[in-house]
């Protein structure tokens, strides 16, 4: 069992991987006698971003701040998305077959549009008649031999509002997808968020979304760390 971790804007591999020690965790536990074989990849982002303001934790000046597309920006265009990913598409190449994403923020929004490129007859969807300026199906998912996700976990993730990007949300994105939001989440807009939620609602079946208290966090408390482990389980046993 393979899952891939994605972080967020501003973070590496090494930080995500610091922040989700108590989610791995669980993870590890829930499911013998597969632990042995669990491995989560947590790669780095491609393009490098000069940590501004506050932020000068140790932990993320000695590992530097990454992101997966040159902007960060939540709507509008993200220019570089295609490098990002073609990293990506690399990761599942080389160190692949994964059975899921766990993504975080810009991760999430990331981990989605993966999904949905892993998805039979999504080719269709990128050659319908464009609207201006439409992006193109990914030359790097193209010839890529990897099977359709069987989950992903979306912790405040967003879906882009830009029409370039349509075709990754419509049609709706069938991956089983769970969306893990906080109330008092000041980073990534509510509206945003929807966006994907709703692009995951399906044949009429409402998309899994669980709430929490705090604001732009990975879970952390027993009760979200649970709902999220259950989600894993169910769609890989």
């Amino acid at each position: 069992m393979k899952i891939l971790m994605i972080h967020g804007s501003r973070q590496s591999g090494e930080l995500f991987q610091a922040k989700l020690q108590a989610l791995e965790k669980q993870i590890r536990r829930a499911i013998p006698p597969q632990a042995d074989s669990l491995e989560l990849v947590y790669p780095t982002a491609p393009f490098p971003l000069v940590s501004e303001g506050s932020d000068t934790s140790e932990l993320r000046n000695r590992h530097g701040a990454w992101s997966w597309f040159e902007s960060e920006s939540i709507d509008g265009l993200y220019p570089g998305l295609e490098r990002g990913l073609d990293s990506i598409a690399s990761i599942l190449k080389e160190c692949g077959p994964f059975d899921g994403i766990v993504g975080f923020s810009q991760g999430a929004a990331m981990a989605a549009m993966v999904a949905s490129l892993l998805e039979g007859n999504r080719k269709d969807a990128f050659a319908r008649p464009k609207v201006e300026g439409g992006m193109s199906y990914p030359a790097c998912f193209d010839m890529l031999e990897h099977p359709p996700l069987k989950f992903v976990v979306s912790i405040s993730g967003y879906g882009a509002s830009d029409p370039a990007y349509r075709a990754f949300y419509d049609p709706g994105i069938r991956t089983p997808m769970m969306h893990f939001l906080g109330s008092m989440d000041t980073v990534v807009d509510e509206s945003a968020s929807t966006r994907l939620v709703e692009s995951c609602q399906v044949d009429g079946k409402k998309a899994i979304v669980v709430w929490h208290s705090g604001g732009h966090v990975v879970p952390s408390r027993k009760r979200e760390l649970a709902a999220v482990v259950h989600f894993i389980k169910s769609n890989v046993s």
